[in-house]
């Protein structure tokens, strides 16, 4: 059996990966705000172990114990740990004098720190077992893509690539990590970005929004989950 634990369940794109993943031979671990009942209704039907976990990454704080939750709740016979770090937010986007120092540090947290923490505690916490660790981290065409009004999701996007990257670096036992740009995707939120008044890319977003440049988010999905299950092989 494979444990799989997934952020940003509720809706958009992580809800499509967490939907894609279960398997009757998969145990998984739904972290999210919100609860979405299909998603158990879902694993009910397909014979599939969904536990939801509700947490907000905000709470950084917490994380090592979340994880530690986690891990008492997956058995030794597991074959592999998976981690997709896909919970984000755009907001707050606007120049960034106009943004709420309060709100700098939530999307910060949610977009850097929090992914940052669970890679930590994930690698700390399964050290002492024999299973091959997969972490995934989601990007974003805005970490190589400036756009004014959208800093500090930018920013946090490219610093999470290049994470990443040293981690790969690093010398872990069975330690798989990469990240997956899944491309403009229409979700909650970039109907957020485009809809945002005053933001100078907004057209852009726009403009793929009506002329189906946009990715479904089951197709997105599609992509990631193809690439996670090969990683276990």
């Amino acid at each position: 059996m494979r444990a799989f634990i997934i952020t940003g369940t509720s809706r958009g794109l992580g809800y499509e990966i967490c939907k894609q993943l279960i398997n009757r031979n998969h145990l998984i671990f739904a972290v999210a705000r919100n609860h979405n009942d299909s998603l158990n209704e879902f694993a009910a039907r397909h014979d599939c172990k969904l536990h939801f976990v509700k947490y907000d990454l905000q709470n950084t704080d917490g994380i090592s114990e979340l994880i530690r939750g986690i891990m008492e709740r997956v058995r030794d016979e597991i074959e592999s740990i998976t981690l997709i770090n896909n919970a984000a937010q755009v907001t707050p986007l606007g120049n960034i004098d106009d943004c709420r120092p309060e709100d700098a540090v939530k999307s910060i947290q949610t977009n850097l720190l929090a992914p940052i923490l669970l890679t930590q505690s994930l690698i700390n916490q399964t050290d002492e077992r024999n299973v091959h660790r997969i972490i995934v981290n989601v990007s974003s065409d805005s970490a190589k893509d400036a756009a004014a009004g959208m800093s500090l999701y930018c920013a946090s996007k490219a610093a999470l690539n290049m994470f990443t990257s040293c981690i790969q670096l690093e010398d872990h036992k069975a330690l798989t990590i990469y990240k997956v740009d899944p491309g403009m995707v229409d979700t909650d939120m970039q109907k957020v970005a485009r809809n945002q008044e005053g933001l100078a890319v907004s057209n852009f977003f726009r403009e793929a929004k009506e002329t189906g440049a946009l990715k479904s988010a089951e197709d997105a999905a599609k992509k990631i989950v193809r690439r996670v299950l090969a990683s276990q092989s």
